[in-house]
């Protein structure tokens, strides 16, 4: 599909010339040509154009709304097309010519579409000359912004043109006039989309003015954890778990918990300063034999209260009565249970 710049253009050697004109703008008016109906082949001031009929190109121009569209300068842009078609003809793929502005677009135009004759075979011809002029059309509208192409078809003395126009936002131009910029970005600064309005709109994963803050995982604490990329929950120095909501105890602490990080809060029956202090030796030892009695004295002491017939510290050592003789006269001694008892010789 031949495309036509603001510029003016020439085709030479079979390449179109665009000359240096304005820098490309905010937004740009695009004119779409489809058929033109020249049924006799004459030109403009009712001659014929020539034995093999009116080799027909097209100049626009574009300029501010008027009243009454004069000639003069096409402050809005002007184009030239090649030679497109003889006589009458419909133009197959779309001859689109695209006006880029600028500066903000006013709402409001005129536009002048003349049909020139080409004495060669494919090259636009003169445009001051005005014996080569087969018709002009000239109108003055209204015109939003949008994507929507806007109908026309325009009757000269013996011509017809059939075309269409519309005016869109230049690539990353948004708003009423065009005025609005929003470029999708994806980097360092930003990661974001445009709406249609051309407000920001974070991708996936991404929150903030400018979408550069991540999102991290789904529960993460946010006193305790951060993240560098979506989804992520990196936990902060003494912070531990999937979600960063679990303390580190202290590295020294032995039987302890915590509730911020390098606490040593002990658990019951431990006590010190790193919870290594048993203070229920007892229950967590069963130190005490033979049926005896513990009884925690503290910082991992304890006592041990023995039965009948058992002695040390641990009550693990059977009282032997006997060992101190305690018989006399020649009497044995014999161990029981309850103490001892001695069996005296006859006669005493």
């Amino acid at each position: 599909m031949p495309v036509f710049c603001q510029q003016q253009s020439k085709r030479v050697a079979g390449k179109f010339h665009n000359e240096p004109g304005l820098v490309l703008g905010s937004g740009v008016f695009e004119l779409d040509l489809h058929h033109f109906q020249n049924t006799n082949g004459l030109l403009a001031n009712g001659l014929s154009c020539s034995m093999t009929g009116c080799r027909t190109y097209f100049r626009v121009c574009l300029k501010n709304f008027q009243t009454v569209v004069s000639p003069g300068k096409c402050i809005f842009g002007k184009a030239t097309t090649p030679v497109l078609g003889t006589d009458s003809f419909s133009i197959k793929q779309d001859a689109r010519l695209r006006l880029p502005l600028n500066f903000t677009w006013p709402g409001a135009f005129s536009l002048v579409i003349e049909a020139w004759y080409s004495p060669a075979a494919d090259l636009s011809g003169d445009t001051t000359n005005p014996d080569f002029l087969i018709s002009s059309f000239a109108i003055q509208r209204q015109l939003g912004i949008g994507h929507e192409w806007s109908q026309l078809v325009q009757n000269g003395t013996q011509t017809e043109l059939r075309y269409s126009y519309r005016f869109i936002c230049k690539d990353n131009y948004y708003g009423d006039t065009c005025s609005k910029i929003c470029a999708p970005r994806d980097d360092h600064f930003g990661h974001y989309t445009c709406k249609s309005n051309g407000q920001i709109a974070c991708l996936p994963g991404w929150k903030g003015e400018y979408c550069q803050e991540p999102i991290c995982l789904e529960g993460c604490n946010e006193r305790n954890g951060n993240c560098t990329l979506p989804g992520e929950c990196i936990c902060r120095k003494g912070w531990q778990g999937l979600f960063c909501d679990v303390c580190k105890i202290h590295p020294s602490c032995k039987h302890g918990t915590c509730t911020e990080p390098w606490q040593c809060i002990c658990k019951e029956g431990w006590g010190g300063i790193y919870c290594d202090q048993d203070l229920n030796y007892c229950t967590h030892n069963k130190p005490c034999t033979n049926g005896a009695t513990c009884m925690n004295t503290g910082e991992g002491s304890y006592t041990c209260t023995c039965l009948p017939g058992f002695t040390g510290v641990n009550c693990d050592l059977e009282v032997r009565e006997c060992d101190s003789q305690p018989c006399r006269n020649g009497g044995r001694c014999m161990d029981s249970e309850n103490g001892y008892r001695c069996v005296c010789p006859a006669g005493i």
